[in-house]
């Protein structure tokens, strides 16, 4: 068994966005075979294990690779494609989550007011969904991906905004995940889902509170 020492730096915002944009795409699409022989090599190991460390769940991250390094790649992307299908798509409500904003924060059904909401903040980050993108606004990924955005751009405004929204619904979401599907792989990402907004509104507010000190030193 190989042991991961933790000797990375405190994590910033810039780390923060990476873990965000990472999961965006494994909600948009499972791992393909490509995607799952470079997590079973050892650079891969090192990055699941390091997004881990970044939202403090390294069991949830070890138990990724170790699904990950159960089988061959053809054979687990076949897997998790059945499985996404199944969790995401799925007709049977009882037995499928939609990923999406407006079926979790009250509105209870889709194409609610999250998806102006997010719309809002994509404006203020000039960012635009790609004409090929099937998903909606308020789509898991797309919502992801605009906080990964706005933490880049260090616009925390727009990142509070989007932060408030993910949190009006994800939890509820990522925890329905976890009853559904347990310890396999998008259980594991429940979790990471989970620990996401706590670790973006401490280093942010880091940045903030540093902020204003030099500020202050300035004067």
């Amino acid at each position: 068994m190989i042991e991961f020492a933790n000797t990375a730096p405190a994590p910033d915002l810039e780390d923060v966005a990476f873990v965000a944009d990472w999961l965006a795409q494994q909600f948009l699409e499972p791992p393909d075979a490509a995607r799952i022989l470079a997590i079973q090599g050892i650079q891969g190991q090192v990055a699941v294990h390091w997004i881990g460390s970044v939202l403090a769940q390294e069991e949830a991250a070890d138990a990724i690779c170790r699904t990950l390094n159960a089988d061959t790649p053809e054979a687990l992307a076949a897997s998790l494609q059945r499985r996404h299908t199944q969790l995401f798509e799925g007709i049977f409500r009882q037995r499928s989550l939609p990923p999406y904003a407006s079926i979790w924060d009250g509105t209870g059904h889709l194409f609610g007011a999250a998806i102006d909401r997010t719309q809002e903040s994509l404006r203020a980050l000039n960012v635009h969904i790609d004409s090929s993108c099937p998903e909606p606004a308020d789509h898991i990924s797309i919502q992801l991906v605009a906080l990964a955005e706005s933490l880049r751009q260090a616009q925390l405004g727009p990142a509070g905004a989007l932060l408030a929204n993910l949190r009006a619904w994800m939890p509820r979401f990522a925890t329905a995940l976890i009853q559904l599907d347990g310890d396999g792989f998008h259980g594991q990402l429940g979790r990471l889902l989970i620990a996401l907004p706590d670790r973006v509104a401490s280093l942010a507010l880091s940045k903030v509170g540093l902020t204003a000190s030099n500020d202050v030193e300035r004067a």
